[in-house]
C-alpha cells in the first residue's frame, strides 16, 4: 500500500481514483480542517475513517500531516498501449529517464512533467526507483496526473518511439550542441539519465545529443533540474510556435 499525506497528492489521486481501492484516514479533531479533503473522498466514493490521536500516530508513524490517503500500489501505464496511442497525440511530449535511484529526484521530475503537460514519462523497470509513496508525495500530486510507464528495455522503447515519428533527444553535458539550439516542437522524447548519466546503449539510441549551457568550471546539474530547464524550454518553444501559427 501507499500512504499519501501531501493534500495535492491527495486531491489528485481522489480525483483520478478510477475504482482503486482507497481509504481516507482523519485524526480525531482534524475534521474541520480535513473537511475539504474529506469531501473530495465521499465525492470518489472513497470511505473516510475518523481515529483517535494515539491509534493515528501508531498506525502511519512518521507521517507529518493529520490525514493520509492510503492507496493500492501504484498503477503503471502500459508501454505498449501508450506506443499505439502515439498517433492520436496532436504533437507527443514524452520524458525517458535511464535510470533514477534517488525517488526525490523521480517524484520532482514526475512534477516537472505534469506541470509542464507531458503525456507520458518512462522509467525502466529494473536497477531504477519506482514509483513509491515517497516519490508521489514529493510529485504533489502529479503521479495521478501523467501516465507513468515502465519499460523493461529504454534502447528498445526508444527505437519504437523512433519507428512511430517521434524523435529521441539525449540531454548529456559532453554534447556539442545546445538545447537552446534544438527544435523541440517536433514530435519529441527527451532522454535524461539518471544520477550517473545515459548508459552507453540509451546515448545511442539517442537521434541527437544537447547540453544546457552552464557556467564554465560548472557543467553538471541535477537530473530533475535539469529535465526542469529542458521541460520548460520545450514548452516554450511549441508556444512560441502556436503563436506564431495563430497570428498568420
Amino acid at each position: 500500500m501507499l500512504y499519501l499525506d501531501n493534500r495535492n497528492s491527495i486531491i489528485e489521486a481522489l480525483r483520478a481514483s478510477q475504482g482503486r481501492t482507497m481509504r481516507l484516514w482523519v485524526e480525531a479533531g482534524r475534521e474541520r480542517v480535513s473537511a475539504g479533503l474529506m469531501h473530495e473522498a465521499r465525492l470518489a466514493g472513497v470511505s473516510v475513517r475518523v481515529v483517535a490521536a494515539e491509534q493515528f500516530a501508531k498506525r502511519f508513524r512518521g507521517v507529518k500531516s493529520h490525514v493520509c490517503l492510503e492507496v493500492e500500489e501504484f498503477a503503471y501505464a502500459d508501454p505498449d498501449a501508450l506506443l499505439g496511442r502515439v498517433a492520436a497525440f496532436e504533437r507527443p511530449l514524452f520524458v525517458a529517464f535511464d535510470g533514477i535511484y534517488d525517488p526525490q529526484n523521480l517524484g520532482n521530475a514526475v512534477r516537472t512533467a505534469a506541470c509542464f503537460g507531458f503525456d507520458a514519462l518512462f522509467i525502466p523497470r529494473d536497477n531504477a526507483c519506482g514509483v513509491t509513496e515517497t516519490v508521489v508525495n514529493v510529485a504533489r500530486g502529479g503521479a495521478a496526473v501523467v501516465a507513468i510507464s515502465r519499460v523493461t528495455n529504454m534502447h528498445r522503447r526508444l527505437e519504437a518511439l523512433k519507428k512511430r515519428n517521434v524523435f529521441c533527444f539525449g540531454l548529456d553535458e559532453r554534447a556539442d550542441r545546445t538545447l537552446f539550439n534544438a527544435d523541440l516542437t517536433v514530435p519529441l522524447c527527451l532522454v535524461l539519465g539518471g544520477e550517473k548519466g545515459l548508459r552507453r546503449l540509451t546515448r545511442e539510441s539517442c537521434d541527437t545529443l544537447f547540453k544546457i549551457p552552464t557556467a564554465e568550471g560548472f557543467p553538471s546539474l541535477n537530473v530533475a533540474s535539469a529535465f526542469a530547464v529542458a521541460a520548460y524550454e520545450a514548452v516554450r518553444q511549441r508556444g512560441a510556435k502556436k503563436t506564431k501559427a495563430d497570428d498568420c
